[in-house]
């Protein structure tokens, strides 16, 4: 088990045009963002010490792959804090259905501000032959007593 404590929690406010999107426009724009702005880049896992590619197609997982929301689009804005400062939290094996190529996942979470509120985030890192990792991302909500309440 890792002795790495998270002490640097990332923070972003969601741009307010962003937050009057429809879906379609937010994949599109995490897309773009994460293809623009950080396609090839690799940052060092504070925790592993392992370097995490930012890919095309890792972005495109992250934009058309699960729900959508405001909240994930704004994450993007610091993707590279997030990747750099998720502590490890578990491992997945890949499904049958996956190949050879993918030995497993590496989970990890990472706390971080956004609009001024803790989120959780859990970042599915991908290990494939060859020593490559690649990412997903997905924000937890942790209950507070008012939405527990709901």
């Amino acid at each position: 088990m890792s002795k790495y404590k998270q002490t640097i929690i990332p923070s972003v406010k969601t741009p307010e045009a962003w937050k009057k999107l429809k879906g379609y426009e937010l994949r599109n724009l995490i897309f773009d963002t994460i293809k623009k702005k950080y396609a090839g880049q690799s940052v060092i896992n504070k925790d592993f010490g392992i370097p995490i590619t930012i890919s095309v197609s890792s972005g495109r997982k992250t934009a058309f792959g699960e729900a959508i929301y405001s909240k994930k689009a704004a994450a993007v804005l610091i993707l590279p804090d997030i990747i750099a400062n998720a502590k490890y939290n578990n491992w997945g094996n890949p499904k049958e259905e996956e190949g050879a190529n993918i030995k497993g996942y590496m989970n990890f979470k990472c706390k971080v501000i956004i609009d001024g509120k803790t989120e959780h985030i859990r970042l599915a890192v991908q290990f494939q032959k060859g020593g490559k990792y690649y990412y997903n991302i997905e924000i937890n909500k942790i209950p507070t007593p008012e939405r527990s309440k709901a």
